[in-house]
């Protein structure tokens, strides 16, 4: 789950998936309450209309001066449903004894209602609304009550009601409900792929930013290149300030060992010089002086040799590999050494050239010191790496021994010059660039060295 959720889009998209929903259902509710309420609001408007229609043409009915009933003096009322038999909506006028007294002709085929099922307790003079179940269906019950006074004087109460079936309504809402999800539905998925969209294109200058940085890594460019959105060309300016003060301080680190290579080594030289044309050298005295050049020059060759992984830009092997081979067979002149370079075509490796001139240039050195007339050099391109196989003609290397010359000091032949330096600042190039060194036998009877580096950088 870490792992699928780890980039910026996927989590605002995840983000929007769960909050999307809960604003459109927040949103749905209240528009659905909104409509809800607005229907209750005309339905109550409505039977207030009718009451007050049935009021306005009902008569008292006397006797002996006093009021017996009342009457309705229009034959027929405005509004049709009254008149239709079982219309959904009915009209009714109860007498103080809350018995029917009169009712509409869209309620002559039903039972009139009990009234304290209709109303528990009346207010004259005001309007009264309800939501009764009535005949296992909801209805709309307005009510008005009236004290109708005789000529002396003496209140009689009658109560007017309004019945309407909650049918239509129940109808309506449902419609509406319908719709409304099926909008905000659509809404959702069409804000959804439209959320997609803002943040492919949102996100577009993190992507060119991270093209800029591989191109940067992989040695294409030494900065940061390209135009970027405020809010990161802030950024890249600082990172490729950043890049420019690390390369400087290599540059002057590495300018400063040169001063200091040059300082201590000769020195140590006029000084190994001198014991060793004295009537009465001291052996001792003389160890020393060579266990310090030693310690100088791998301290020196492993210093130049580290590098800040991801700064640095591809170097071709051919060239290297040329000028190296034409310097050793000036040096080993008098071997007669036959050389052969059979590179890859495209052989790239993302490092530092000085780095890979210190590596290529140990390891063909020790080729022309220990072969006897031929060194090969070769490379094949195996996915990702470029492998390079140094090879020679000389006594090879004992297979119980290949790893323990690899370390610093350790040398096979005594006799010949050297510190046994130059195998172990080469290993520790390989190992910094997170390569591999092997030491295997060379068809050509000698030692096999077989290096495999990178070809481009490591994106971690």
């Amino acid at each position: 789950m870490r792992a699928r959720f780890s980039s910026i889009a996927s989590r605002l998209l995840l983000a929007s998936a769960l909050l999307l929903p809960l604003f459109l259902g927040l949103t749905g509710f209240f528009l659905d309450r909104a409509f809800e309420n607005s229907l209750e609001v005309a339905e109550r408007s409505r039977l207030r209309g009718h009451v007050n229609l049935l009021m306005s043409v009902a008569e008292p009915e006397t006797k002996n001066g006093r009021i017996t009933g009342l009457r309705i003096t229009s034959v027929t009322l405005s509004e049709a449903d009254f008149e239709h038999p079982n219309s959904g909506l009915y009209g009714y006028i109860f007498d103080g004894r809350e018995k029917a007294v009169w009712h509409s002709n869209s309620a002559a085929l039903s039972t009139p209602p009990n009234y304290k099922q209709i109303a528990k307790s009346d207010t004259p003079g005001k309007m009264l609304f309800s939501e009764k179940q009535l005949d296992s269906k909801l209805h709309f019950v307005a009510r008005y009550t009236v004290n109708w006074e005789d000529a002396k004087g003496t209140p009689t109460p009658f109560h007017f009601v309004v019945i309407h079936s909650a049918d239509e309504y129940l109808a309506e809402l449902s419609a509406y409900r319908s719709e409304l999800w099926r909008w905000l539905g659509a809404a959702g998925i069409f804000l959804l792929i439209a959320q997609t969209l803002i943040l492919r294109w949102g996100l577009r200058p993190l992507g060119k930013l991270a093209v800029a940085l591989k191109a940067m890594q992989s040695g294409d460019t030494s900065s940061i290149e390209g135009e970027h959105p405020k809010e990161l060309q802030r950024i890249v300016n600082n990172l490729n300030q950043v890049l420019d003060r690390e390369q400087s301080l290599r540059q002057r680190y590495r300018n400063s060992l040169a001063d200091l290579a040059h300082s201590l080594k000769t020195p140590l030289a006029v000084l190994q010089s001198k014991i060793n044309q004295s009537p009465d050298p001291d052996n001792e005295l003389s160890e020393q002086v060579a266990r310090m050049s030693q310690v100088v020059t791998y301290q020196l060759q492993r210093a130049v040799s580290s590098q800040q992984k991801g700064t640095f830009r591809r170097t071709r092997i051919e060239p290297i590999a040329q000028r190296l081979f034409a310097t050793l067979q000036k040096v080993y002149a008098e071997k007669r050494m036959q050389q052969e370079l059979d590179l890859a075509p495209n052989s790239l490796v993302a490092g530092d050239e000085q780095d890979v001139m210190e590596l290529v240039g140990n390891l063909l050195e020790n080729a022309f010191k220990y072969g006897k007339q031929q060194v090969r050099m070769s490379s094949a391109i195996e996915a990702a790496q470029l492998r390079i196989d140094i090879e020679d003609d000389g006594p090879g290397v004992p297979e119980d021994q290949r790893d323990r010359i690899l370390e610093r000091g350790q040398r096979l032949d005594t006799s010949i010059p050297g510190q046994g330096i130059g195998l172990s600042v080469a290993a520790e190039i390989v190992r910094s660039y997170e390569g591999d060194i092997r030491i295997t036998r060379s068809e050509l009877g000698g030692a096999c060295f077989s290096i495999l580096l990178p070809m481009t950088p490591d994106a971690d």
